[in-house]
């Protein structure tokens, strides 16, 4: 623990008159944080892939399902010419974007993002069924920037990473690092928000469109 945080925790100690736990204590509460028992989990009867895309559609985003991951290239390639987007991508330099061939009709870039670039592409660490959403995490190939900067974001997620429920994805994320990243980014839609008048506007903190390509 840093100085600075065993210092503030000093002072709410102090503030609400309670000493340092005892070790006995201490292990019953590192016991419990670990277990992390699940709460009320809701039930849905239709399938994960078919939820998964429901609710990315219902927030505005868009899907498409692919057989391999040597099709993904033409898709991004499809998605740039329907939405008129340009075709010069910022990526991160993440393993599975790696693998990808892509056509000399296609400009890359690899991260970090910067304030005109209009698309980026990025995995994700897993999807979530129960809520159409997509787990995000910052880390040395992977900056937090590209999820929020350009306008178009893209993001390519392997079918053995959809996930049911939120509470998978934590587990996910305590089984895949030792010590948590320093972002994690729930994503689900383009960004929006109605809190002027309840008019719907896009792009007010983060990409206007999402597009989601699940493979597998």
């Amino acid at each position: 623990m840093s100085a600075a945080r065993e210092q503030v925790l000093a002072r709410i100690r102090s503030a609400l008159g309670r000493g340092e736990l005892g070790k006995a204590q201490l292990a019953e509460l590192r016991e419990r944080i670990a277990r992390h028992p699940r709460q009320i989990e809701p039930a849905f009867s239709e399938p994960p892939q078919q939820r998964f895309r429901q609710k990315l559609e219902a927030a505005e985003a868009s899907f498409v399902a692919l057989d391999t991951l040597a099709e993904v290239a033409a898709e991004v390639e499809r998605y740039l010419d329907a939405s008129a987007a340009p075709k010069r991508l910022v990526t991160s330099g993440d393993e599975l974007l790696r693998a990808l061939e892509w056509p000399e009709s296609i400009e890359l870039r690899v991260w970090p993002a910067k304030g005109d670039d209009k698309v980026s592409l990025t995995a994700a660490h897993c999807g979530i069924a129960e809520t159409g959403s997509l787990l995000l995490v910052s880390g040395e190939q992977n900056p937090t920037s590209l999820n929020f900067l350009p306008d178009y974001h893209i993001v390519v997620l392997r079918a053995d990473q959809l996930l049911l429920r939120m509470e998978d994805a934590w587990d996910s994320l305590r089984a895949s690092f030792t010590q948590m990243p320093r972002t994690v980014n729930f994503i689900s839609g383009p960004s929006k928000t109605a809190d002027v008048e309840q008019t719907v506007e896009y792009g007010a903190h983060g990409p206007r469109y999402l597009h989601v390509i699940l493979v597998g």
